[in-house]
């Protein structure tokens, strides 16, 4: 379904938007485009581009590597115990939930292993 709605947005943004003069542009959004072009930073292929387009929250990471989210415990990628994460997620599915520190990727969470994340505190307090 969602292959579908992307084909018809983009034939209305080919066919229609950008082939119609704008009231504010006087122009064609297209050649507009074209007029700046030059000044247009492209963004290199990365499969985390999408993410730039996700919904933020913050929290706070608890001494045992986990905040919640949605309802749901996560671990962090990397030790971040008593440290405040950005999380970058789809608005409006769960999914992938994305860790950032201080702006810098940090990698996926990912749900609670209570059995590893236990294990793993005992022979760190050992």
């Amino acid at each position: 379904m969602a292959g579908r709605h992307h084909v018809q947005f983009t034939q209305w943004v080919e066919h229609d938007y950008n082939a119609t003069v704008h009231s504010t542009l006087g122009m064609k959004p297209i050649d507009r485009f074209g007029m700046d072009l030059s000044r247009i930073r492209f963004l290199s292929p990365s499969e985390d581009t999408d993410e730039l387009f996700y919904a933020e929250a913050t929290r706070s990471v608890k001494k045992d590597n986990t905040f919640s989210f949605q309802g749901r415990r996560y671990e962090t990628p990397i030790d971040l115990r008593g440290k405040k994460i950005t999380l970058r997620h789809e608005r409006h599915r769960q999914g992938v939930v994305v860790v950032y520190e201080n702006d810098r990727r940090i990698g996926k969470a990912r749900l609670l292993d209570a059995v590893a994340n236990g294990m793993a505190r005992r022979t760190e307090q050992a």
